[in-house]
């Protein structure tokens, strides 16, 4: 146990911040694992495009008997597809790189302060020399770009650290961390206030790509041979090492684990093409490096005091494992994949040849003690016969050798992906032409990288160049294809109206990456457009399957069967259609639902309007199908969508018109008239919809001379069957006879037939008005007459009784104005007039009395006239009297 907690024997201070290490390391790897679980996605997002389309529903019906009346209004669908953002480097990112690097450097150049003359200067020096490298004055701090940043550095960190080295070497390794940590914090502080450069984060971190990518390669190589060594202590300790079996343990696994890194390795180099999923490299790296923890003790320890574990191998080790987490973690943060590529050739390659190297060196040093079955991981770093430098040496030149077969790409990986870091920076700060340079230069060093390509293609796509964008997203997909790419490429040969081109594009990735969703949502929408319904279904199904955002493929599917389905299909879509609380979705279920005409009561989703009321495509589609869907059972969209219209002045109109909806199913009925008919009166575009809508609410509320009036503009068979219909119900079935006789000399239809029968057997269309007349007969209340009124304030019965109500109850002006109101569009109404003379008359109006006994004696029956009169004359006759009399 004190092997394995060797922490726990030394001083409180150090066991303190060697958990504190420990702690960053952690937080260091979690950094890393997250960043390269999807390095492309670190910095390209996947953007929802959302479309518009319109198709049509039958939300105003008119029954009659078995027949129905319904006009034809639009209904809206949202169509997504999925498109690859830009690629931008995310700040936060950079920012965790530097607090770990800065950590694990303090640590680093603590631990050197510890070491003999001869290290703590050369290795001093060589950090100088990187700082110089790192071009400081880029950063601007003191105001130009000088070289005073670069000089205070090296004057705190050389001085600081020399002071512990040659004037305190008795201070504690916490110190000098603290120490060397303070000047590092404080370095950090007068770049963050003190720089003029706009992104010192970002301009710091691509110039001193050099320091981090070699302390980085260092480490991997300075742990290297740890997995060896744990197959040693694997094979040799505890039971599994007694006997022979220890040494033929060690060969076989050993030799099965450089089997798979000369696998890794050949597949790497394109020298063999399996299509076999093989250990990730970093893994491997990730093991090696948590063992060298433990084995990096006996190796120090073995060195005769040269490097002392306790206050300088372990320090070392930790600090270049965590500026190795982190610098792995910018770099897939940044998806700078050639660079990627480097350390993992590192891994590969440094593991491959100094793991052969260091079996030899296990074998011919202790081949003997494999045979007297002793613990030989206790002395491993004691050879008997083949050094450990020697080995080290030997092995480092195999990592060159295999570097230089492959032509040194390595090395040119590396240089491009710091030519990557500084067109990322200029991309950022949107010098788009010195970003577009070094990008170029990238592609000298490796012309296949993804990294490249796909930043040149994004600042194309800035640029406005589509021609130049789809040469880079091919050239993108050279070597390391991704999805991002694809989708990108297909988007732009679709902008060009290039169909099948986009489809071949999308169906290669598909090929590459089968149960990429976004792909599948792409393909399934491509197919839509073309009306290939079965294909469309079968994408867009399989995407809900597989994509992240499943609910985006399900509201596709929604709007492609909406398009292309019959009644029944849409009932059964319906039925078999799990609900999603996403709001494109939601518009598209509404719109099925207006177009089975099923009007059931459904909350109102609140973030269908934005803070800002400035409306997305999948809000406005979901908010006008509210609107009509629920224009019975919720008055909000009345008073609400008016509001938005004034914040969204393009869509003004249809936002206006759907208000109209539950203005006039739940709301006032007036109000949404005579905006329709001004609408309608001024002979725009949408004239014909204004007429056709306007036609059919005049004939729901019984006002068939008025339908008359306004279906006669409307074109089509809608607007001749709503004349026909009016006219017949008012009495004119003459007239009906020859408009449907009209429609059938141009098309037979049994429906017509069906619709004449019904007719002429004197059908009157069922309404909610009889029943709430009735109710008002028989129980006079004010609330009844109110629901009466709202539901229709038309009707003459309705408004009589009201009026009548009103003015027993003294309520003159009330009842005046009501029977104004409905005069307005039923001014035929004899009752009506009936009332308008007696309110007249009890407001002392003589005029106005007269011209309403005018209009009863012109269109009521003789009969009713004379009924009238001996109502109206006793109060005509008993107001003069009282006149003369005053």
């Amino acid at each position: 146990m004190n092997d394995l907690l060797f922490w726990k024997v030394w001083s409180p201070s150090e066991r303190r911040m060697a958990v504190g290490a420990f702690l960053v390391l952690i937080l260091g790897l979690v950094f890393l694992v997250w960043q390269c679980i999807d390095p492309l996605g670190n910095v390209v997002r996947w953007n929802v495009v959302s479309e518009l389309s319109e198709t049509t529903a039958v939300v105003d019906v008119l029954q009659l008997g078995q027949w129905q009346y319904g006009i034809s209004t639009p209904t809206h669908l949202v169509t997504e597809s999925f498109m690859s953002s830009v690629m931008e480097v995310n700040a936060m990112t950079v920012y965790l790189f530097w607090i770990g690097a800065l950590i694990g450097l303090s640590l680093v150049l603590a631990a050197l302060t510890t070491m003999s003359r001869f290290w703590y200067l050369g290795g001093t020096i060589l950090f100088i020399m990187f700082l110089a490298f790192a071009r400081l004055e880029a950063l601007r701090v003191f105001g130009a770009e000088n070289r005073l940043l670069f000089l205070t550095a090296t004057v705190l960190y050389g001085g600081v650290s020399y002071y512990f080295h040659a004037f305190r070497p008795d201070l504690g390794i916490t110190t000098r961390i603290a120490g060397i940590t303070g000047v590092s914090v404080v370095l950090a502080a007068l770049v963050a206030f003190g720089a003029a450069s706009p992104l010192p984060a970002l301009t710091a971190a691509a110039y001193s790509f050099p320091l981090w990518l070699i302390a980085t390669m260092l480490f991997l190589l300075v742990s290297a041979t740890e997995i060896m060594a744990g197959l040693v202590w694997l094979s040799t300790s505890g039971q599994s090492g007694k006997g022979r079996s220890g040494l033929v343990q060690f060969i076989v696994i050993s030799v099965l684990y450089l089997l798979l890194l000369l696998l890794i390795y050949l597949q790497n180099t394109r020298q063999i093409d399996w299509n076999v999923t093989l250990i990730n490299p970093f893994y491997l790296a990730l093991v090696s490096g948590v063992l060298g923890i433990w084995g990096f003790r006996r190796r120090a320890d073995s060195t005769q005091g040269l490097l002392p574990f306790r206050t300088t191998g372990f320090w070392l080790y930790i600090g270049l494992f965590i500026i190795a987490a982190s610098f792995g973690g910018l770099m897939a943060g940044t998806a700078n994949d050639p660079v990627l590529e480097t350390l993992e050739d590192t891994i590969v390659q440094g593991q491959l040849a100094m793991g052969l190297l260091f079996l030899f060196y296990v074998l011919i040093n202790f081949y003997e003690l494999f045979q007297q079955k002793l613990a030989v991981y206790k002395v491993l770093y004691k050879p008997l016969r083949f050094g450990l430098t020697q080995t080290r040496l030997f092995g480092f030149a195999g990592v060159v050798i295999l570097f230089s077969m492959q032509k040194l790409l390595p090395l040119n990986q590396a240089i491009a992906g710091y030519f990557n870091g500084l067109g990322d920076l200029h991309s950022t700060t949107e010098e788009f032409p010195l970003a577009e340079q070094y990008y170029k230069l990238a592609l000298q060093q490796e012309f296949q990288n993804h990294k490249s390509n796909y930043a040149l293609a994004s600042i194309a796509l800035k640029q406005g160049d589509r021609n130049a964008a789809a040469y880079y997203f091919r050239q993108s997909l050279l070597k390391n294809p991704s999805p991002q790419a694809y989708a990108g490429l297909s988007g732009i040969l679709t902008q060009e109206s290039l169909f099948f081109d986009a489809v071949y594009s999308l169906q290669e990735g598909l090929r590459r990456f089968p149960a990429n969703g976004e792909l599948l949502n792409n393909l399934g929408m491509l197919y839509s457009k073309t009306n290939v319904a079965d294909s469309a279904y079968y994408y867009l199904d399989l995407a809900k399957a597989n994509a992240a955002r499943p609910e985006i493929p399900a509201a596709n599917l929604l709007a492609i069967l909406a398009r292309s389905t019959d009644a029944d299909l849409l009932d059964s879509l319906a039925a078999g259609s799990a609900k999603h609380d996403y709001l494109s979705w939601q518009a598209n279920w509404l719109a099925v639902q207006n177009m089975r005409q099923q009007f059931h009561k459904e909350d109102f989703n609140k973030n269908a309007v934005p803070k800002d009321s400035l409306l997305s495509v999948s809000s406005l589609a979901y908010l006008l199908n509210y609107a009509t869907n629920q224009a019975a059972f919720d008055s909000l969209p009345a008073a609400l969508l008016p509001k938005l219209a004034a914040k969204n002045p393009v869509l003004s109109q249809d936002l206006s018109l759907a208000a109209l909806y539950p203005e006039f199913y739940s709301g006032n009925k007036l109000k949404a008239l005579e905006t329709l008919t001004g609408w309608a009166a001024e002979e725009g575009e949408k004239s014909d919809l204004y007429h056709k809508i306007l036609g059919h609410w005049l004939l729901q509320l019984g006002l068939y001379d008025k339908a008359i009036e306004a279906l006669s503009p409307v074109e089509g068979i809608e607007g001749t069957i709503g004349m026909a219909v009016a006219n017949a119900l008012s009495d004119k079935k003459e007239v009906a006879v020859v408009l449907l006789d009209k429609i059938q000399d141009k098309q037979q239809n049994a429906a017509i037939e069906q619709l004449k029968q019904s007719l002429f057997s004197g059908v009157r269309p069922k309404s909610v008005t009889d029943s709430l007349f009735a109710v008002v007969s028989r129980s006079p209340s004010a609330q009844n007459i109110q629901s009466a009124v709202r539901a229709n304030p038309f009707d003459a019965r309705i408004v009589s009784a009201a009026s009548e109500y009103y003015r027993g109850k003294k309520q003159v002006k009330h009842a005046y104005q009501l029977v104004l109101d409905a005069l307005r569009y039923n001014e035929y109404a004899p009752e009506l007039w009936e009332q308008y003379a007696f309110l007249n008359l009890e407001q002392g109006l003589l005029g106005q009395a007269a011209e309403g006994e005018a209009k009863v004696k012109q269109y009521a029956l003789p009969a009713g006239y004379q009924r009238f009169l001996t109502r109206y004359q006793p109060m005509r006759a008993l107001i003069e009297k009282q006149r003369a009399d005053f």
